[in-house]
């Protein structure tokens, strides 16, 4: 994919900030807050010509730029003032930016009946757009990559990334901290694109459709730090003043292909997955993340493989929260990642197993962690910026609450609980763990079977679970592993080295 220089996202954040407004909205109004906004930012917002006549601010020759500089252009635009003290914009055909540098090029926009209803909404401008269709369409070239020494051949990129049935709302309040607001719906979000690459002697394309999706966002600026980027005196500052982070997003399925001409990897992609939704927070207290989706499924065809590969899986969750300033009374942390009823197709199997020796059942894989800790984000990113000695995360406790795995018959499960001491300068553990391990065994002597391992590789797997684990059952194994005081670590009752 191309390069963007950073001014290519701001503007479009710029397009649609506001300062403080009256109750009723002039034309004049919303186009002085854009030149407003786009200043503090370090952009140019200017029009060719302005007309104002019966409140309708016509502006023709429209762009927003760094000051002597290319940036977005847009051939016309209207602003209406509405009975209700609303505003409405209506942008023309044309909106688009040239790409100079290294990355030439030009990404365009187009749109059927985008429209965008600037409003008054607690003493700062929300906005209320949108379009049957919004396209972004790009064509770029950038240099490659030389082999041999000689002149590089350039690298073509295109592609286009659309929304259709867009609708949402983008709020701009201020306050005491200033606070912005995203909110987006669309029918569909779809993507094609397409890369040739000479020098590597690739050419490749794809394409993507994902149904219903929304997305929220909201971020909120203490008066420290601005939009254009001005920093608080410190991180921990800007922390406590109220900077804040939260995200949401949700969607229906997705469907997709990628096809990859090379004579080193040619292949074939179809790829498949349910809805999902995911989250985000990050302010003073917490950062937290989680991800959910409904299953997958992959399919991959290739000239040097002599059988397509099909990998499918069940439902996948990822989860992962901490504290962020922590220092005096500890807080709580959590890690989850699960990955359901993963299964590769009979004729993926049969290329290294013919003979059917290892079991097919589809693999599991969870690992659920929590517990306590005290740490200080802030005083560690400071830390790092200044070359200080950083302070160290102490964690308290540690509670696995569950670890499997399963693939091929065989499976492994977990469960745990320490403390940690931390007055030695170092966590010394405190707690116990009860491993289990079935069917491994039966796997290995399938491993031996299908050629994957030899019986001497089988010998030294052999020796360590007998060294580490005793039987309970039928290819049955368990393992309970203790931490005591004074570091003392014992494995079924016997203290390690072994």
């Amino acid at each position: 994919m191309f390069r963007m220089t950073s001014y290519l996202v701001a503007p479009a954040a710029v397009f649609l900030m506001g300062s403080t407004a009256s109750f009723a909205l002039t034309a004049d109004q919303v186009w002085q807050s854009w030149k407003d906004a786009g200043a503090s930012a370090g952009l140019e917002v200017k029009a060719a010509t302005e007309n104002n006549s019966g409140g309708v601010l016509t502006l023709n020759g429209v762009s927003i730029a760094p000051a002597g500089e290319s940036g977005i252009t847009i051939s016309d635009m209207t602003l209406t003032e509405a009975a209700d003290g609303s505003v409405s914009i209506a942008p023309g055909a044309n909106i688009g930016l040239e790409l100079a540098g290294e990355t030439k090029g030009s990404v365009k926009v187009t749109h059927d009946g985008l429209t965008l209803v600037a409003r008054e909404a607690d003493g700062g401008l929300a906005y209320d757009y949108g379009a049957a269709k919004l396209d972004l369409v790009y064509d770029a070239t950038s240099p490659g990559v030389s082999l041999d020494g000689s002149p590089a051949p350039e690298v073509k990129n295109s592609g286009t990334v659309g929304l259709a049935g867009l609708s949402g709302t983008y709020s701009d309040t201020p306050g005491a901290n200033r606070a912005f607001g995203l909110d987006m719906k669309a029918e569909t979000l779809a993507y094609s694109t397409s890369m040739d690459d000479p020098s590597l002697e690739m050419k490749q394309t794809s394409t993507s459709t994902t149904a219903a999706v929304e997305m929220a966002f909201d971020l909120v600026l203490p008066t420290s730090m601005s939009a254009a980027g001005g920093m608080a005196p410190d991180f921990a500052t800007a922390l406590n003043e109220g900077l804040s982070v939260t995200f949401a997003s949700k969607q229906g399925e997705t469907s997709g292909t990628m096809n990859q001409e090379s004579p080193y990897m040619p292949m074939n992609l179809t790829i498949k997955a349910g809805g999902g939704e995911a989250s985000g927070l990050f302010n003073k207290d917490s950062l937290s993340l989680k991800s959910a989706g409904s299953g997958l499924e992959i399919e991959g065809t290739s000239g040097m493989m002599p059988a397509p590969v099909k990998v499918t899986s069940g439902p996948i969750e990822f989860g992962l929260s901490m504290p962020v300033t922590a220092a005096e009374a500890a807080g709580d942390y959590s890690f989850l990642v699960k990955l359901s009823q993963f299964s590769l197709n009979e004729e993926t199997w049969a290329l290294f197993d013919p003979q059917g020796a290892l079991k097919r059942d589809a693999a599991d894989l969870v690992i659920d962690l929590s517990g306590k800790t005290r740490i200080d984000l802030p005083a560690m990113i400071a830390a790092e910026e200044t070359g200080v000695e950083p302070p160290v995360p102490q964690p308290e406790s540690l509670n696995i609450n569950e670890v499997l795995l399963k693939v091929a018959g065989a499976a492994l499960t977990g469960t745990g609980a320490f403390t940690f001491d931390n007055s030695m300068g170092f966590p010394a553990p405190l707690g116990e763990a009860n491993v289990t391990v079935t069917g491994a065994n039966a796997l290995i002597d399938g491993l031996i079977a299908t050629g994957l391992i030899t019986e001497d590789d089988a010998m030294g797997a052999r020796m360590m679970m007998g060294m580490f684990m005793v039987p309970s059952g039928d290819d049955a194994l368990t393992s309970k592993i203790e931490a005591k005081e004074g570091m003392q670590i014992l494995v079924n009752g016997q203290p390690l080295p072994m």
